[in-house]
């Protein structure tokens, strides 16, 4: 008995909003990762950490960087563990950008929230009229700790995010 579904001609469907996917050959995915990797291995401290969120050991990871070796895809993606930027290479060569997904507002990206939040808190508690006056008392301090604790992680953050960035492009540090 034949299915119309089954005996009909699939046609490719074609959609004018997105993008369709470049042809990335096997060379150009190697040399992608390895830049990735190389770029999160670039110190000794860096190799040791990217080799352990890889389940590698130094050598293991040297025979990848090496000899081009096509690491697993689990290992690819635990190198991320290490260093969040090891896949953007690959990546871009397939036109997408890998976002960490995060549910806690202060390390989301919108940091205008949770900063307003706390300077707000901070303004009420230094108001002439508050309970301890300008100077914030014990209480007005412990209230304001968990938004205190929020924009202290989002801004660890960031800082981390600048020092990977001075670190992949051997830029120095801007000290006051």
């Amino acid at each position: 008995m034949s299915d119309r579904f089954h005996d009909a001609e699939v046609a490719p469907q074609c959609s004018s909003v997105v993008p369709g996917n470049r042809d990335v050959n096997e060379a150009e995915f190697r040399a992608a990762m390895l830049s990735g990797l190389a770029r999160c291995s670039n110190t000794a401290a860096k190799k040791r950490s990217l080799a352990g969120a890889m389940d590698l050991s130094s050598k293991g990871l040297e025979n990848i960087q090496l000899r081009g070796a096509v690491p697993g895809p689990k290992r690819l993606w635990d190198a991320t563990a290490a260093c969040p930027h090891a896949l953007d290479d690959i990546a871009d060569l397939y036109g997408f950008e890998l976002v960490r997904k995060s549910g806690d507002t202060a390390t989301d990206g919108n940091g205008t929230l949770p900063i307003a939040t706390l300077l707000a808190l901070v303004a009420e508690a230094e108001a002439p009229g508050s309970e301890g006056g300008k100077v914030k008392t014990h209480r007005e301090l412990l209230r304001m700790e968990p938004n205190i604790r929020r924009v202290h992680a989002l801004t660890a953050q960031w800082i981390k995010e600048i020092t990977d960035i001075r670190a992949e492009t051997g830029m120095r540090s801007i000290q006051n």
